[in-house]
């Protein structure tokens, strides 16, 4: 009896747990039609060949005008001021690698012109895998982007960080794309 006693109280015990257990799934939260998912993805999926959903052809991942220097889907001119915020933005986007200190980018077409000045802890140049990491980090801002023209150069970095700051004034992007076209015969394009 005193084996039994023991042996029937965990019985006991283990069949209220498991009957807890049983009783509580019937509670817990079920997708309720219409619910939307409250979280937003860090990278919008992409979708609408190649744009970003919520974006028109013709617009960058950020909703502002693609920066490629040639007719929008829509048949209108790139702007001005969304070429403008498109390389403040993708210059943004090449400073955060760590190997780079400054990055000045021009857009032309479908290219980006980037011209980088290294981390002092950075020793291996502008190789295939940072032109590669270069591009993924401009396609975050317009993915119409599909070649880029890295340089560390620091005569050609010089002229392609005059061609952004003379974008930042321009009034046409006529100027910059004909100084943006110059640098870009000294350089080799990088495309996956």
């Amino acid at each position: 009896m005193k084996k039994i006693l023991p042996f029937i109280l965990v019985l006991t015990l283990g069949a209220v747990l498991l009957t807890g257990c049983a009783s509580n799934a019937s509670t817990m939260p079920s997708p309720t039609p219409g619910a939307t998912n409250m979280l937003e993805p860090l990278m919008p999926e992409s979708t609408n060949n190649g744009l970003a959903l919520g974006t028109t052809p013709g617009t960058a991942a950020t909703g502002m005008p693609a920066a490629t220097g040639e007719p929008l889907a829509n048949g209108q001119q790139p702007t001005v001021e969304g070429t403008r915020q498109a390389a403040q933005a993708m210059e943004e986007a090449v400073e955060k690698l760590s190997e780079v200190d400054d990055a000045y980018v021009v857009p032309l077409g479908d290219t980006a012109l980037v011209g980088v000045k290294f981390t002092t802890q950075y020793q291996s140049g502008t190789d295939d895998r940072l032109k590669k990491m270069v591009l993924t980090r401009v396609q975050t801002v317009d993915k119409a982007v599909t070649k880029v023209a890295v340089t560390e150069n620091a005569a050609i970095v010089a002229g392609i960080q005059a061609a952004s700051e003379a974008l930042k004034g321009a009034s046409s992007l006529d100027d910059v794309n004909t100084k943006a076209e110059e640098l870009l015969r000294q350089l080799t394009v990088y495309s996956e």
